[in-house]
């Protein structure tokens, strides 16, 4: 008889895990541009010093599924805005509730933020769907390349 999988657990991630970081980053991102062919994007050429440099300016929360690294989620406060970016979770933990649980603990993360925004491509279909369940409207839409269009989103704190 199998024994279940610790519980995934959230954590502030420690500069310790950078390394593990960067590589599900881009194994993650790297579905992504697959989506559109753009393969030049900032997660999938972000470098580990500037990763390591995002751990000391970000809220960065790691899950952990025992001692692997499932996913992740960072976020900076602009006034009393709260920007989220690369909310990322390893393709065997998805449909799993891991994104959902991140985007909130990443939320709770920054109480006093009136607004959270973030931005995906506008081809990500199964992200877009993710934030409209999470109650992230659309405002703005931006023309990177010409196969690459991101999608801005934003949620007021209720």
């Amino acid at each position: 008889m199998s024994e279940a999988p610790p519980a995934v657990r959230i954590a502030p991630a420690a500069p310790d895990c950078a390394a593990a970081l960067l590589a599900l980053q881009k194994l993650c991102f790297r579905e992504e541009a697959e989506l559109n062919g753009e393969y030049d994007i900032p997660p999938l050429t972000q470098t580990l010093d500037s990763l390591v440099e995002d751990l000391r300016t970000h809220t960065v929360l790691a899950a952990w599924d025992g001692d692997r690294l499932v996913g992740s989620v960072r976020a900076r406060r602009e006034g009393t805005v709260c920007q989220i970016g690369r909310l990322i979770v390893h393709p065997e933990h998805r449909r799993q509730g891991l994104g959902t649980a991140l985007m909130a603990a990443i939320e709770a993360a920054h109480p006093t933020a009136s607004e959270f925004e973030l931005f995906t491509d506008e081809a990500s279909a199964r992200n877009l769907r993710l934030y409209a369940r999470l109650g992230y409207t659309p405002f703005r839409r931006q023309k990177v390349t010409p196969r690459l269009t991101l999608v801005f989103l934003r949620k007021r704190r209720a």
